[in-house]
């Protein structure tokens, strides 16, 4: 009589999951509020309340680039230690090294966009509104982004590593 393997609650099917669902929304809400603060920015320039909307929701999605980026450094290192012998091969190795290369430019890359932001913050309350808008300018349509790209490149080394 054949064996079932009906077990749902794995570690080893938890942990791909949640890095999985961390990398969807990691990129999937910079994208979506690329393509919405797009569509703001357009006629920004007179209109104050604008700014306002656009710095308060780049402030939640700080709150969840963040977040999702903890739970993809948590499951990156639990599912890391899963399977040694994966790290032996020199290929591997190389595809782990570039991946953890491209989430540490992540990184750097949401902090100084944290640190645009602040400066954006800073510049509305003294009523520099082109320093506000070169600020925001900078954030949304190159380093969002940029974020959205070098995310997916390690999406792709993942599902690379993941094929191995």
């Amino acid at each position: 009589m054949p064996e079932f393997n009906i077990a749902f609650a794995k570690l080893s099917h938890i942990l791909p999951f949640l890095h999985t669902v961390a990398t969807i929304v990691f990129v999937g809400f910079q994208a979506s509020f690329w393509f919405m603060a797009k569509f703001f920015m357009k006629d920004i320039a007179n209109n104050h309340k604008r700014y306002i909307l656009v710095i308060s929701a780049l402030k939640y999605l700080g709150c969840a680039v963040y977040i999702s980026l903890a739970v993809i450094v948590a499951t990156s290192i639990l599912i890391g230690e899963d399977d040694y012998s994966k790290v032996a091969d020199p290929m591997l190795n190389t595809i782990l090294t570039t991946k953890w290369t491209v989430f540490s430019f992540l990184l750097i890359n949401v902090i100084y966009v944290t640190y645009r932001i602040n400066r954006a913050v800073k510049s509305m309350k003294k009523g520099e509104y082109i320093e506000l808008h070169e600020n925001l300018i900078v954030v949304i349509y190159y380093f969002i982004p940029l974020n959205v790209v070098f995310a997916l490149f390690a999406t792709y080394l993942g599902i690379a590593y993941r094929a191995f």
